[in-house]
């Protein structure tokens, strides 16, 4: 037997409340819930830091995650169920709640900031963007925390000592003893091997967030240190059990998008003013860009 984690998985609990019925804590919303509020709290502080107005991050961030679910259920359905498309028509893209692709997501945000910072409430985009991501790994861990507690990406047989132990279980989080009905043996759980790289990315972003960037940093940097660890994690994905991911010619449509993702974040990062660039006090006081250039009423 390989050394591996030992299987834990969090249930869904059913708590009763008198006079409504039944309420339902499931262990994936309540940490993708938790990483929202975390990776909003980061980063409207570091709006305060750059003397940004907080409601144009916090509201910005919202409209960005609600685009986000909407199109991440949208391409879940077209590019990996699109039989769901045959059988139960438009509700099948309206029912929202019944899968999430992590790079429809990713679309539906750029689409979002897009729409929100570029004709809802017109900002500056790529320093909103730039807010905003820089607290996104620290959310995302927790939302694949949360996939990973749930079991949504299991992988493929392994003899790593970082894959986790289907077979064999922790007595407090699974207390019959028996294995996860899905699978068995030792696999990589892909969702919590992303959450344990988002704690790498998260401390780079503590180092990097020390002082400004020039406007499209964290956003080109995201893409550039996310989608080529994303293109490879894929191939970890199983092959053998039966809710495999759709292929295309061998690829997952996440590394598709991966692709994608990287191409346009090199682009990003090639074409950003880096010698013309002055930084701002991150100071918290306003006027932040015009003390920056000199331009500010003594």
């Amino acid at each position: 037997m390989f050394a591996a984690i030992p299987f834990l998985s969090l249930p869904a609990y059913d708590i009763p409340v008198p006079g409504i019925g039944v309420l339902p804590l499931d262990p994936w919303a309540l940490l993708v819930c938790t990483g929202f509020v975390v990776g909003l709290e980061i980063a409207r502080a570091r709006a305060i830091r750059l003397g940004l107005d907080v409601r144009d991050i916090v509201d910005g961030a919202v409209f960005i995650v609600l685009m986000g679910f909407l199109w991440g259920h949208i391409i879940t359905v077209v590019a990996y169920y699109p039989e769901r498309l045959k059988t139960d028509g438009i509700w099948s893209l309206l029912r929202v709640w019944e899968g999430f692709s992590s790079f429809g997501g990713f679309l539906g945000a750029v689409i979002g900031w897009a729409l929100f910072y570029g004709v809802i409430r017109r900002r500056p985009a790529l320093r909103m963007a730039d807010v905003i991501v820089y607290g996104f790994p620290f959310g995302w861990f927790f939302g694949r925390l949360g996939c990973g507690v749930v079991h949504d990406h299991i992988g493929r047989l392994t003899t790593s000592p970082i894959g986790m132990d289907f077979d064999h279980g922790i007595p407090m989080f699974h207390g019959t003893g028996d294995p996860y009905s899905a699978a068995s043996g030792i696999r990589f759980e892909l969702g919590l091997t992303e959450a344990a790289y988002m704690v790498g990315v998260a401390a780079l972003w503590l180092y990097l967030g020390r002082k400004d960037r020039v406007p499209g940093f964290y956003l080109g940097l995201f893409a550039v240190v996310y989608a080529p660890v994303r293109f490879c994690m894929d191939f970890l994905r199983n092959n053998d059990l039966g809710h495999q991911d759709v292929r295309y010619y061998g690829l997952t449509p996440a590394q598709y998008g991966s692709i994608i993702m990287l191409t346009l974040g090199l682009a990003v990062l090639a074409t950003r003013n880096w010698k013309g660039f002055k930084p701002w006090a991150m100071d918290g006081k306003p006027d932040q860009d015009a003390r920056a250039n000199g331009d500010a009423p003594s």
